[in-house]
């Protein structure tokens, strides 16, 4: 019978928690209009921003191919030396 009372006192103690955590979660969880605002402050939002990102993912993928390609170590390049 103790092990029964240490279950439910425990589970009664986990549901409270969450609870307490899901209550927490809707009272400091931005609303749908203050989302949306956000939204147009992300990077991904700006047209000219992304393109600046693919351009650079492109050259970082090319170093990436070229590294690759040779067997030469490449981390031990005179140039990024500092």
């Amino acid at each position: 019978m103790e092990t029964v009372g240490r279950i439910v006192k425990a589970t009664l103690l986990l549901g409270a928690f969450t609870g307490v955590g899901g209550i927490l979660w809707v009272l400091v969880a931005p609303g749908e209009q203050r989302r949306k605002e956000m939204g147009m402050h992300f990077p991904e939002a700006n047209p000219a921003k992304m393109a600046e990102v693919r351009r650079r993912n492109e050259l970082v993928m090319k170093v990436i191919k070229e590294a690759a390609e040779t067997n030469k170590n490449v981390a031990h390049n005179p140039r990024w030396s500092s």
